[in-house]
């Protein structure tokens, strides 16, 4: 049975305002992201996008955009939580460590500072996804996670984002799930109405 999964990012927070690193660590919606929540929420509405199940990580900031878009019953699934960033949670995002030359991720940069390396993210994030969709067989799903917990399912899949899209708050992933495969259909930005098939 083809399913389609609606994988998006929870809204601004706190942390995000005031640029905080923010990964296992969790800090509320700000008004900001409960708006784009419900921006998001008006999108789904205006497509005649309609759930059959919804899920979201077990961090307080992806739950609290999942209950403004659905009143649908939702499960929460640690697998959908954000990478660790180790040492860094809840400091400057100044002090993150410098991407190396031509990449786009930390990569495993975090490990040695007791984070993640973002491949192992998208593992984490991408198994979850199968086995939900494998079990349920529903047609239409949404689950509210990360951004860097999207980025790695990305590069998990061998997909790139178009040049200088990026993973903002309430940025929605769609994929179709057919025969155990994930794929990467549409990149949906619901505060500025952009879409991008791929």
């Amino acid at each position: 049975m083809a399913q389609t999964l609606y994988l998006m990012r929870h809204g601004e927070t706190l942390f995000n305002k005031q640029k905080r690193v923010q990964g296992w660590c969790d800090s509320p919606l700000t008004e900001t992201g409960i708006e784009q929540a419900q921006q998001a929420r008006d999108y789904f509405q205006r497509q005649g996008i309609l759930f059959d199940r919804a899920y979201s990580s077990t961090q307080e900031r992806a739950t609290d955009t999942l209950k403004v878009i659905t009143d649908l019953p939702y499960q929460q699934l640690k697998g959908l939580k954000e990478m660790n960033f180790g040492i860094f949670e809840a400091q400057p995002e100044l002090l993150l460590p410098k991407f190396r030359p031509g990449s786009n991720s930390f990569e495993d940069l975090l490990v040695p500072y007791g984070g993640e390396d973002i491949y192992q993210v998208g593992k984490r994030v991408y198994d979850t996804i199968i086995e939900i969709l494998a079990k349920e067989q529903v047609q239409t799903n949404l689950m509210v996670s990360h951004g860097a917990a999207l980025y790695g399912l990305v590069l998990k899949l061998g997909q790139e984002l178009p040049q200088g899209f990026r993973l903002g708050n309430c940025a929605i992933c769609q994929f179709d799930y057919s025969d155990g495969e994930l794929n990467l259909v549409s990149l949906i930005d619901p505060l500025t109405n952009q879409k991008i098939d791929l």
